[in-house]
């Protein structure tokens, strides 16, 4: 009886725990949300985000964001305080590389931005192939119109 009980109330809590967790993307980032990335630096308040995904599980985008506004492509990782941020604005990419990874169990898919100054970065976008094909889609197209 106490086996079964807690079974039920672990299964609960788990219910209740994963109904509450909604990955976060463009549709529903809250002014908190805008207002926590633009304290990292790399979104202006004139800048609107037109995709934006995050792999930073449980944390969301308190560790994680990968995103592409009207002005550029950017992207954020926060671990044990320290903070790698990278971006670039269109007008600085030279090229970029699709690596889809969709069939894979454990990776994510990503693509390569290639910038002027011989930064290149990763945008992570865990997904699935038509979310990640959106996504390179989007960038490329803003990226041929702001070149």
């Amino acid at each position: 009886m106490k086996k079964s009980l807690s079974i039920f109330l672990f299964s609960i809590l788990f219910l209740a725990v994963s109904c509450s967790w909604t990955e976060k993307n463009e549709n529903n980032l809250s002014s908190k949300d805008l207002s926590f990335i633009r304290s990292l630096g790399i979104l202006d308040t004139n800048e609107k985000i037109l995709l934006f995904e995050s792999n930073g599980g449980i944390s969301g985008l308190k560790q994680s964001g990968n995103f592409v506004t009207d002005k550029r492509v950017a992207s954020y990782w926060i671990e044990n305080n320290q903070t790698e941020m990278n971006f670039a604005f269109y007008t600085q990419i030279d090229s970029m590389k699709l690596n889809d990874k969709t069939t894979a169990v454990t990776l994510a898919s990503s693509f390569t931005i290639y910038a002027h100054d011989n930064n290149t970065f990763e945008l992570y976008v865990d997904a699935d192939s038509a979310r990640l094909h959106q996504f390179y889609n989007q960038t490329v197209q803003l990226w041929e119109k702001n070149k």
